[in-house]
């Protein structure tokens, strides 16, 4: 395998330039059947990244980037690099305002997107660029000069903030060469990754450039739901050897599909605490596998800490030792180090830090403070409680904050009782994260004290909220109390909180049945998958405590029980009730006896 540059003083782009050079006819991508080689990918990406360049684009220029999974966006995010500047991934389902907010605080003055959603996306001062649009950009034989470092921002990764707005967390180049030419995993030209992850979610950066940067092949998933049939279809069909999931997805595709993994590689997973059942399953089915619990904050570009499984684990996962050029510290209060076997705080150091939160200078030197160990260096204040054990992995125990994980995504709970106490009946409200509703899954639950008499309150607190958050911060219960249970010491008392009710009258729609035989069956199949006694026509799927996973399931169920082909890229997310799909099952049908 060529290694021209040292990628210990490189950029990802200097990597991918190096793959094109050394194989240019070798595939590097492949989308629903077709492929582009990595000269063709090459070519394309040069001409957008000229385009950019006469819009102002280059080192340390923000470029918005809101495309689905497609050829496309692959290319803009080259094309962005070529040019100089750095990404900033933002999702076409994000709150207006949200979107605006993340948009102008970083910057950004140029929006890529597909001709199909710029008329879905809120009004921006950026100037607005259809990548499959009517105007392309003229072929171009040059690669533009960049003057690019690895200290410049290949991207700026938006997570959830704990006083109402979420940060961006501003990622190097160098960062992220550290995290494809890691020594955690095997990372080459043989490998074909799939692509899963939202490019909004910081480890899509290690499936797309663990993949380009190291000459070997990309398959992109197609956008929409992911359904877990079509990943294991996928994952044959495409000869996937090297696999990242989420925490969530891995435990499903387990239980699922297990059968499904035997072709892989590697098959990394992360994001939350792992399952030691779920892990020991693909051990005793597949032993040839190499199963590695990937661990890591945005802030140390996305892996910190890997574990390879290499037999059967007891009653936890370890999160396992640092990976290439980074040091990892167990400290007390006073960053004192903690002897090995006791619990510490977690602190990371070295060339994955990112540099800060964008424009947020005094959190920025909250969380990123002074290395005691490395005069001159920094290091991350990760915020998890762990031990080192006698073999030197480690061990997580939890959180010393209100963040948790839903889905792989980093939430902070203040963010969300931010925007519910934005109501004026609102009193107290808290929000947490339980696993008691959908059984192994966990939930958002809001617990909400307010003025008597708000007949119009459960509506009302749900717009607000899917005005001002994305669908994964979204709680999947509402819980009213006259009054939130205190502890001795006058804390909230977590631990007696009722659990939600396990049904769907908690969203305070009014019950109405199904009247057809088509509204009948879905509202069955929707009671089957979300563990409910009964769904009426107008409760909103994710009101009741769906999810996208959930919804990719039932999709393809829906599919194979009524034999239609419908569009699932949006399908719950235009009209998410049982009435709404009920009119779109019945539109497909016509369609097809047409």
């Amino acid at each position: 395998m060529s290694r021209e540059v040292d990628w210990r003083d490189a950029t990802i782009t200097q990597l991918f330039d190096e793959q094109v050079r050394t194989r240019p006819d070798a595939v590097a991508l492949r989308f629903r059947g077709e492929d582009l080689t990595y000269a063709e990918l090459n070519e394309r990406a040069n001409r957008w990244a000229h385009r950019l360049r006469s819009l102002g684009v280059g080192p340390e220029s923000i470029v918005g980037v809101c495309v689905e999974r497609s050829f496309e966006m692959i290319v803009a995010l080259v094309a962005t690099l070529k040019a100089g500047g750095a990404y900033l991934p933002l999702h076409p389902g994000e709150p207006a305002e949200r979107f605006r907010y993340m948009l102008d605080q970083a910057g950004a003055r140029v929006l890529l997107t597909h001709e199909q959603l710029v008329d879905q996306l809120p009004e921006v001062e950026a100037t607005v660029v259809s990548l499959d649009g009517a105007v392309q950009p003229e072929p171009v034989a040059a690669t533009l000069r960049s003057d690019t470092t690895p200290d410049n921002l290949i991207y700026v990764c938006y997570t959830s903030g704990s006083t109402g707005q979420p940060k961006g967390v501003s990622v190097p180049h160098r960062g992220v060469v550290r995290l494809i030419r890691g020594d955690y995993a095997d990372l080459d030209p043989d490998e074909t990754f799939l692509q899963l992850c939202a490019l909004t979610f910081d480890p899509a950066a290690f499936e797309i450039w663990g993949a380009l940067a190291n000459g070997g092949r990309l398959v992109i998933h197609p956008p929409g739901t992911l359904a877990l049939s079509e990943v294991a279809e996928s994952l044959d069909r495409d000869k996937v050897t090297t696999l990242w999931l989420t925490t969530g997805l891995f435990h499903r595709m387990v239980d699922a599909h297990l059968d499904g993994l035997g072709g892989l590689r590697q098959l990394l997973a992360g994001g939350d605490v792992l399952s030691p059942a779920h892990i020991n399953s693909v051990r005793q089915a597949h032993p040839q596998l190499r199963l590695i619990n990937g661990y890591g904050p945005t802030e140390n570009s996305c892996f910190t800490t890997c574990h390879e499984v290499t037999e059967l684990v007891g009653a936890t996962v370890p999160i396992g030792r640092a990976v290439t050029a980074t040091d990892v510290y167990v400290l007390d209060e006073k960053l004192a180090p903690v002897p090995d076997g006791e619990w510490g705080l977690l602190y990371t150091s070295g060339t994955g830090l990112a540099r800060g939160y964008l424009g947020r200078p005094a959190l920025t030197a909250e969380r990123f403070v002074a290395d005691p160990f490395r005069p001159g260096e920094r290091m991350y204040s990760v915020g998890d409680v762990v031990r080192r054990g006698a073999d030197g992995t480690l061990e997580f125990r939890g959180r010393t904050d209100d963040q948790v994980k839903i889905g792989g995504y980093r939430i902070e709970l203040g963010e969300i009782v931010a925007v519910l106490a934005e109501h004026p009946a609102v009193r107290e409200a808290i929000v947490v994260a339980r696993a008691d509703r959908i059984p192994g899954e966990k939930v958002l639950v809001a617990y909400v004290v307010a003025d008597a008499g708000e007949e119009s309150l459960f509506p009302e607190l749900r717009l607000l909220l899917h005005k001002r958050l994305p669908q994964h911060m979204s709680p999947a219960a509402i819980v009213l109390m006259d009054q939130l249970p205190l502890t001795r010491n006058g804390k909230i008392d977590r631990a007696v909180l009722p659990a939600p009710r396990r049904s769907p009258r908690d969203t305070d729609v009014e019950y109405e049945p199904p009247q057809t035989p088509v509204q009948a069956l879905l509202a069955g199949m929707w009671a089957d998958a979300l563990a409910v006694e009964k769904v009426g026509l107008y409760d909103n799927f994710f009101d009741i405590g769906g999810n996208s996973l959930l919804a990719a399931d039932l999709l393809v169920r829906i599919r194979d029980t009524l034999d239609v082909q419908m569009p699932a890229a949006q399908l719950f997310f235009r009209d998410a009730t049982v009435a709404g799909l009920a009119e779109t099952v019945d539109r497909a049908q016509e369609g097809d006896k047409a």
